[in-house]
């Protein structure tokens, strides 16, 4: 359980930044801006997690279920986009399938926020006695400049869409396999 937890967080920002990475520039800054508030805004809850409680939470067999389910729905979320941009034909378009089609674009992920929680807060229990600001703000910056940077470094490297929408798929198959096995079955 050790290293799943890690791998499966690793695996689901490797999709965060994938997904983005089909925005325009200005998206994936708005999008890197708003993590960024989102990291500096929860440090105060985050300073009061202690390592025991999480532990427990990972422990917790029912937990980690409900988290499964979370996981599964938002990894079939990117599946689904996957075969919207796949199909690319738009035979019979309603307003129902428009309609789902800018939703599934428009949705980045809201996972990232449980891994952004998670790294905030090894973050804090490997440097004890840092002041909670200062960190805080260190984080917030490098969650910003990683989501651009490492978003920017993907596009760059797979500069063909399908090869983006591919590697997608692949990563969020491996998610829901993750989440299985996070479970403990």
């Amino acid at each position: 359980m050790d290293y799943v937890i890690p791998l499966l967080a690793s695996f689901i920002a490797l999709s965060f930044l994938l997904k983005i990475g089909f925005y325009p520039r200005w998206g994936t800054w708005l999008t890197a801006g708003c993590c960024a508030i989102f990291v500096w805004l929860i440090t105060p809850w985050a300073t009061e997690q202690s390592k025991t409680e999480m532990m427990a939470f990972f422990a917790s067999r029912h937990q980690m279920l409900d988290m499964s389910v979370c996981i599964t729905l938002e990894a079939v979320a990117m599946i689904t986009f996957c075969f919207d941009c796949f199909a690319g034909m738009h035979i019979r378009n309603t307003m129902f399938k428009q309609t789902v089609t800018f939703l599934l674009r428009l949705y980045p992920g809201l996972l990232i926020g449980g891994v952004l929680c998670y790294v905030l807060t090894q973050a804090l229990f490997a440097f004890p006695g840092t002041d909670f600001k200062t960190l805080s703000w260190i984080a917030a910056i490098a969650t910003f400049l990683f989501i651009c940077l490492g978003a920017g470094l993907l596009r760059m490297i797979t500069s063909n869409e399908a090869l983006r929408l591919e590697l997608l798929f692949i990563v969020n198959l491996f998610i829901i396999v993750l989440s299985i096995v996070a479970t403990g079955y």
